[in-house]
């Protein structure tokens, strides 16, 4: 698996912007992969025609900038361009059009709900990363893979590949979500209630909530448990088959995935995690969230989402 051949760099004035083109131009030297370059005007922010004109001459010159930067490193920018208009639909569209496997942005700090970066979370084609991490200090040498709500192909060997490229640390994480798969209570169906009228069963009403016994919620846990040590096992081969020549650490957390996994790698002082993107429906999101999107909001380093459609 290539991590990348074409990159398309997303730039704006935002404190992490310096960080995501400094990242870009290292990976496009390292990758040998064609570079390009991209600033939206966004026009929902920006909407008299002198302030419009007044940030494309601002974008206009941090794409030269760019260029210096990349030129000094022997790197050519493919395509250097100003768009106008809404930023998600310009990036994708653009990103489209270089037909590029690997999408670099800033990422905001604990960027909102619905911000651009969390939109791209969710409609990029391609794979995302988007940046916190300064290039300049290290470059990727601790890297973090979910390992929660994947079919264990893209992101653990995406994740093994650049441990090999980047000679780097790998650790496997899977988090037993204790809200989702240790329920406290069931529902009583019709024909649990239906039998209650035999002397030995206890009574209970149609749809009550009864407790779930400690015995079957130790079972679901130790379930889970193993559920998270199997795959483990299959990502130590992936990364074996992808010519990782080091050990790749595992660990699974207790707690809700999201939160777990930003504690442990801000803990751990990991560079890089790599997450894969979750096709859930558009309810399944609003119920439970989007596991890569609040990692990405909120974390203290640099996220990948792989994503399944690339």
């Amino acid at each position: 698996m290539d991590i990348a051949k074409r990159i398309q760099l997303v730039v704006d004035r935002s404190a992490n912007s310096k960080n995501a083109t400094d990242q870009a131009v290292k990976m496009a030297k390292e990758l040998n992969a064609k570079l390009s370059s991209l600033y939206v005007v966004n026009t929902h922010m920006h909407k008299t025609p002198n302030v419009i004109k007044a940030m494309v001459r601002t974008g206009k010159k941090q794409l030269m900038t760019i260029k210096e930067t990349a030129s000094n490193m022997k790197i050519n920018i493919n395509t250097s361009t100003v768009l106008v208009g809404g930023p998600t639909n310009d990036i994708l569209k653009e990103t489209k059009s270089n037909q590029a496997d690997l999408l670099i942005i800033g990422a905001g700090e604990n960027s909102p709900k619905g911000s651009v970066p969390g939109k791209l979370i969710r409609k990029a084609k391609c794979n995302l990363l988007l940046v916190r991490s300064n290039p300049s200090i290290r470059d990727f040498s601790k890297i973090l893979v979910l390992t929660n709500d994947i079919e264990l192909d893209r992101a653990p060997l995406f994740a093994a590949n650049m441990a090999k490229r980047y000679s780097a640390e790998l650790t496997a994480c899977y988090v037993v979500d204790v809200e989702q798969a240790m329920i406290k209570d069931r529902i009583v169906y019709l024909q649990e209630a239906s039998n209650c009228n035999i002397a030995s069963m206890p009574y209970r009403t149609l749809g009550e909530k009864v407790p779930i016994s400690p015995t079957l919620l130790d079972k679901l846990n130790t379930d889970q448990i193993n559920e998270g040590y199997r795959i483990m096992d299959t990502v130590a081969r992936i990364a074996k088959d992808a010519g990782v020549d080091v050990d790749v650490n595992s660990v699974i957390l207790k707690g809700k995935p999201a939160e777990e996994i930003i504690r442990f790698a801000e803990k751990g002082d990991f560079d890089l995690i790599v997450m894969e993107h979750s096709s859930r429906s558009k309810f399944s999101q609003l119920l439970l969230g989007s596991i890569p999107e609040k990692v990405a909001r909120n974390a203290s380093c640099s996220v990948m989402i792989v994503n399944r459609a690339s």
